[in-house]
């Protein structure tokens, strides 16, 4: 949005409120500026010069878990979460919270299997010490190599289709086994499956840190070299990634990767699930909020569960409630993040599920560390997993 548009939209705002009934933050901390309808007044008087830009009012337009909750509660129809992306564009050197991770992010996109080779060299070394302490939030196993090797085409014997595969910086780097699986299973299928090495970060950390610009180059690239591949789809095991590419990119890049599709969007399509057996467990489901709210997808998850032999299906109340992730929320505003996630984590057990699946790596990473912190022995799977393990 270009100024004008942004001031429009902020002053579209008729202060009803109906954007603070899910709203995660608000919800926990039952603060006007902790929620859509006070973020939305808060940029409106910045854009009026009623309000200076400080590092109080950057906290606020910061804390927001950018879940989109709110996307489609707004009866005048604003954008809540771009208007949060434009402040934070605007307000991100008023942020301090923010500079370190800013000036990483900067040095770290364009050279990240080298920073991978630092990160296993601390993982090793000072997390331990430091998450012991509380000083960091629980990261998973780092893995001895990143998913994207040299071998860009993997065949099968008897092709039924070919498809592409946005692996996403989470995959990649913290959870290798998740596309270790969806590979196995796309071959078993008959499948031929395409990964590009060229693929960079699909741009939703910089948005989130304000920097626009520099997410702008990322999802440029990504549209380029994607738009050439010559393949049925191109799936994704993050639903921030498939949100983002899907939804953003025409707003803030000016183009988009046409055939981008949730994993579970597919499997269903193409009826991947079906004649799938599993070792017997109670099973219950979190809706990642970029896969509910932000694609519109929550019956494909539960089809593919519910169609697998051995696994008995249970919902739980208020499954699309955020677990309280949201990325570099969950560094930034660790009690807050940690006070909506056991929220979650106590809904999650009166199920009586000994499983819990979902659809998001960082859905996963939040829950593991709440599951160590109440003490839970529930088993967390990607929805892949699942599958995969259905498969044998």
């Amino acid at each position: 949005m270009n100024k004008l548009q942004y001031s429009s939209e902020l002053s579209k705002c008729v202060r009803c409120g109906a954007c603070k009934s899910f709203c995660p933050t608000y919800l926990s901390a039952l603060d006007e500026t902790l929620g859509a309808r006070g973020r939305i007044a808060l940029l409106g008087a910045l854009t009026e010069n009623k309000l200076p830009p400080t590092k109080e009012l950057s906290d606020r337009i910061f804390s927001c878990i950018l879940c989109e909750a709110c996307k489609d509660l707004c009866p005048t129809g604003i954008n809540i979460s771009e208007a949060i992306y434009q402040g934070r564009t605007d307000l991100k050197n008023y942020y301090r919270r923010g500079r370190l991770l800013r000036t990483a992010m900067k040095l770290s996109l364009p050279r990240m299997d080298s920073l991978f080779v630092v990160l296993k060299g601390f993982y090793k070394s000072l997390y331990p010490f430091l998450y012991k302490r509380g000083k960091l939030r629980y990261l998973p196993d780092i893995a001895p190599k990143p998913f994207k090797g040299s071998l860009q085409v993997y065949k099968c014997e008897k092709r039924v289709g070919r498809v592409a595969l946005f692996v996403g910086c989470s995959v990649n780097y913290l959870f290798p086994y998740l596309g270790d699986a969806l590979l196995h299973i796309l071959i078993s299928k008959g499948y031929e499956v395409v990964i590009l090495k060229g693929e960079v970060c699909c741009g939703a950390p910089m948005r989130s840190l304000g920097l626009e610009q520099e997410a702008v180059t990322l999802a440029q690239k990504n549209i380029r070299i994607f738009n050439k591949m010559r393949v049925e789809s191109i799936l994704s095991l993050c639903p921030t990634c498939t949100m983002v590419i899907k939804n953003q990119y025409p707003l803030f890049a000016g183009g988009a990767i046409e055939k981008i599709m949730d994993v579970n969007e597919f499997f269903v399509k193409n009826n991947i699930y079906s004649g799938l057996k599993s070792i017997r467990k109670v099973v219950t489901y979190h809706d990642p909020c970029h896969l509910c709210y932000g694609l519109n997808i929550k019956d494909e998850p539960r089809e593919i569960l519910r169609g697998i032999g051995g696994i008995e299906f249970v919902e739980m109340q208020n499954a699309e409630e955020c677990c309280g992730f949201g990325g570099f929320f969950s560094l930034n505003f660790k009690e807050l993040s940690k006070d909506i996630g056991k929220k979650k984590m106590k809904i999650i057990h009166k199920t009586g599920a000994d499983t819990l699946v979902t659809s998001c790596p960082g859905c996963i990473m939040q829950l593991e560390d709440i599951k160590r912190d109440t003490g839970s022995d529930i088993t967390i799977m990607h929805i892949i997993e699942v599958l995969a393990e259905a498969m044998g």
